[in-house]
């Protein structure tokens, strides 16, 4: 009987791999040549198949995707990149500075506002909030109610000129003057000499007219980095009016002299390149109250007896004269109103009222002292006494409400809702349909 043993295995250690055998043709080629893969025909009348080439197939991968990817992606880039620049441009101080001022009126806030003042000395509506210059602070409130800042100037005599995303503060006869956004200030200048007036436009540039001991006034213009830009000197005459154009490249200045008690004025239009105007125009026996540039187009010219529209492109003007004397002028989105007022009796008012072009809408008799007025969306506002209005172009009140004693400004926060500023406190009035 064969004897069987147990085969001894040595679990620690794998098995050896097979090997696979060679062929015993010749060895394999390096390159192995592709052929393309036979196609079976379908049978022919002979009742036999024949093979045939398939048609070879290109497989492309991932490539082409990736490209058309990074094309789209480039011309998305290149898409933001434009509108970026346009509205760099377009907006008035460039987009950055008008997401931080958009961002600054994010929040809620209430009315009544207290303010911590004696006295209110200007307000300014700038489309969605407004600022009130008190003797001793400069405030920013949304329409809201929401207090934005609230700086303390400590000027004497302060002075504020606005555009749209800045304000301009100064001290009249100081030597300093102040910038602000809604976020912070933007910057500061000293003078070597008194300031005698100031103004700011829409892109940031601005001009101050100082004192000098050469000449009778010295007109010095700053971008919106707080660089001096230009210079204008006036040898004969006092500038008490300066305007920037909205894009920052055209100044309008007023200058006025005295001979045998008669005064004799003059509208001057200066470019930076020049110190010889590219624009004037005279007017004699009168001063030149006020320039302002609110309105693209052009710039308003008021003075004793009359309100002229100046256009920055060609110079063409518009005018209107009145018999009473001026006594407010306020302009606004749509339009500017002019308030003209018997001497012997401020109760007998003529108001005109403008369009964005300087062009005479509608004018009308107003009876009763008129505290302020305003323009918002075409329409006039204004306080009388206790009250407070809201009028046709021909002067019929559409609404009215009661907004007490003390009222010295107002603010349009809607259609049918205004602030009332007094010397301490800002109130919410709604106005009632009569």
């Amino acid at each position: 009987m064969p004897e069987y043993k147990k085969k001894r295995v040595n679990r620690l250690r794998a098995a050896p791999k097979p090997q696979r055998k060679k062929p015993t043709g010749e060895s394999l080629p390096d390159d192995i040549e592709m052929r393309p893969s036979l196609k079976k025909e379908k049978k022919s009348a002979a009742g036999y198949e024949r093979k045939t080439a398939a048609p070879m197939r290109v497989v492309k991968g991932k490539k082409l995707e990736r490209h058309r990817k990074i094309r789209i992606f480039v011309s998305a880039a290149a898409v933001v990149a434009a509108v970026c620049i346009v509205l760099h441009l377009v907006l008035p101080v460039g987009i950055f500075e008008n997401i931080q001022n958009l961002t600054a009126l994010i929040g809620s806030g209430s009315y009544p506002a207290e303010l911590e003042s004696s006295e209110v000395l200007n307000s300014a509506t700038r489309g969605g909030y407004y600022y009130v210059l008190t003797d001793t602070r400069l405030n920013a409130y949304s329409d809201g109610g929401k207090e934005i800042y609230s700086y303390v100037h400590g000027y004497e005599n302060p002075v504020l000129k606005t555009s749209r995303t800045r304000a301009l503060v100064f001290s009249q006869g100081a030597d300093e003057a102040l910038i602000y956004n809604l976020q912070s200030l933007k910057g500061s200048v000293k003078t070597e000499e008194p300031i005698i007036t100031a103004n700011i436009s829409d892109c940031g540039v601005y001009a101050l007219v100082t004192e000098s001991d050469s000449y009778k006034s010295v007109v010095s213009v700053y971008n919106k980095s707080n660089e001096k830009i230009y210079e204008w000197y006036s040898a004969e005459d006092t500038v008490n009016c300066v305007a920037v154009s909205p894009n920052g490249k055209k100044i309008a200045v007023a200058a006025f002299n005295a001979s045998s008690g008669e005064y004799s004025s003059r509208i001057s239009v200066l470019e930076f390149d020049s110190a010889t105007p590219v624009f004037t125009e005279s007017y004699e026996g009168t001063l030149v109250y006020n320039i302002d540039t609110f309105h693209n187009s052009g710039f308003f010219v008021l003075t004793e007896n009359e309100v002229r529209f100046i256009e920055w492109s060609d110079y063409s003007a518009s005018g209107y004269k009145n018999d009473y004397s001026a006594s407010m002028f306020r302009t606004g989105s749509g339009g500017a109103a002019a308030v003209f007022s018997r001497s012997s009796d401020r109760t007998d008012n003529r108001v005109a009222f403008f369009d964005s072009k300087g062009k005479l809408k509608s004018e009308f008799e107003f009876k009763g002292v008129i505290s302020d007025i305003q323009v918002s969306g075409g329409h006039i506002y204004c306080i009388s006494d206790t009250d407070v209005y809201l009028l046709s172009d021909e002067g019929d009140v559409l609404r009215r409400a009661e907004c007490g004693f003390g009222a010295v400004r107002l603010s349009v926060l809607s259609s049918n809702t205004v602030a009332v500023i007094t010397d301490n406190r800002i109130d919410k009035i709604s106005l009632d349909q009569q």
